[in-house]
């Protein structure tokens, strides 16, 4: 593994958040079906990452790896009602909006010393070089937590290994969501826990 650093999504230069949002985009841009824009899907994403609790892993000055951190107060992702509409219109904008912030400012965790994984992804040239290894364990080192959660869909068996890997167990299984409609199979919660 060459030289690297985990820096805050706010401290990145443009460039750099682009790369960001780009590999969230590969990760999880086909979850995001209120629109096919997807110039317009980057702008917003570019502009609602979280900027302290987005961290991202760089090599020179590339961005290989993302990790949004969700605390029992503030998750990484909230859909800023004025750029949704400014992007998507009036009303299809604060539906967006409304719903997605439904589900991505909803509490996910409760005790203080709490941690959710809320995002975890690489890019695709970068996957199986221990990026996404690197980034949660910058979020192992934290002092101030040592319960952590991740999710992940049964059928993603790469992401499933590395979680066991990195020391998490399965917390619970949700064998009858609807998102096994779309394909990935049905969500598990994983923890870890650090004493």
């Amino acid at each position: 593994m060459q030289e690297y650093k985990i820096m805050q999504y706010g401290d990145l230069n443009d460039e750099q958040k682009e790369q960001a949002v780009e590999i969230f985009m590969e990760g999880f841009g086909h979850m995001m079906t209120f629109s096919k824009d997807r110039n317009a899907l980057k702008t917003l994403f570019f502009n609602i990452m979280h900027a302290s609790l987005f961290v991202c892993y760089i090599e020179g000055a590339k961005v290989l790896g993302i990790m949004g951190i969700a605390t029992n107060r503030e998750r990484p992702l909230k859909f800023d009602c004025d750029i949704c509409v400014k992007l998507f219109g009036k009303i299809k904008g604060k539906i967006i909006s409304k719903q997605m912030n439904a589900i991505f400012q909803k509490q996910v965790v409760k005790g203080e010393r709490e941690l959710y994984i809320d995002v975890l992804a690489t890019a695709g040239n970068a996957r199986g070089k221990g990026v996404a290894t690197t980034l949660l364990n910058y979020a192992f080192d934290l002092k101030e937590y040592d319960i952590y959660f991740i999710e992940v869909f049964s059928k993603n068996e790469t992401a499933l290994r590395l979680y066991k890997k990195s020391g998490f167990l399965v917390h619970k299984k949700e064998k009858f969501s609807p998102l096994i409609l779309q394909g990935a199979g049905y969500p598990i919660m994983m923890k870890k826990e650090i004493f």
